[in-house]
């Protein structure tokens, strides 16, 4: 029973690393000649952080503030039909809304404003994708960069439970997108 369940845990750790990748290549890392930065996306819809949108709220080093839009991208169904991909293809720009973002550079930790509410994210956290992974933190990390041209987790790594190994908080191909 314990090699059956074994089994299913790394069956299911595979198909979460395939679905990483399947997400990293199936949308545009950038739109709009590199202001639009993909931040998360899944079923047609990729999550765009606007880099011309960012606003520096706070500077009191090592506390800062930014805000900054996400766009939802809409692409088409028929394009990946036929190639498996949205990068190429059609899009349409939808909703636009603004998220905030608290920064503490010596703790490398941030908190996040959606609506009303103040929540602090934990790198050593497992979230779903329902919970905000990986929109918080590459948004975070978008904002931080566009507004100071430099990494603000650069190679953090957190502690996740569900995989008992560190891994990074923020990806390199994001880095990567951005030119940084």
């Amino acid at each position: 029973m314990h090699t059956l369940m074994r089994a299913a845990v790394l069956t299911a750790l595979a198909m979460v690393l395939l679905m990483t990748t399947a997400f990293a290549s199936a949308y545009p890392a950038t739109l709009e000649n590199g202001n639009l930065v993909l931040v998360d996306g899944g079923m047609g819809v990729g999550r765009y952080a606007d880099r011309t949108s960012v606003m520096v709220e706070q500077y009191e080093p090592p506390n800062y503030q930014i805000a900054i839009n996400l766009v939802s991208v809409t692409f088409s169904d028929d394009y990946w039909r036929q190639h498996d991909t949205y990068v190429g293809g059609p899009y349409v720009i939808g909703d636009v809304f603004t998220v905030r973002f608290r920064y503490h550079w010596g703790r490398k930790s941030i908190a996040y404003k959606l609506g009303e509410q103040w929540q602090d994210w934990d790198i050593n956290r497992d979230y779903s994708h329902a919970e905000g992974d990986p929109m918080i933190p590459n948004t975070a990390e978008v904002a931080f960069v566009s507004a100071y041209n430099m990494r603000f987790f650069d190679d953090k790594t957190g502690y996740s439970p569900v995989l008992k190994r560190h891994r990074r908080v923020v990806d390199e191909s994001l880095y990567q997108a951005m030119g940084i």
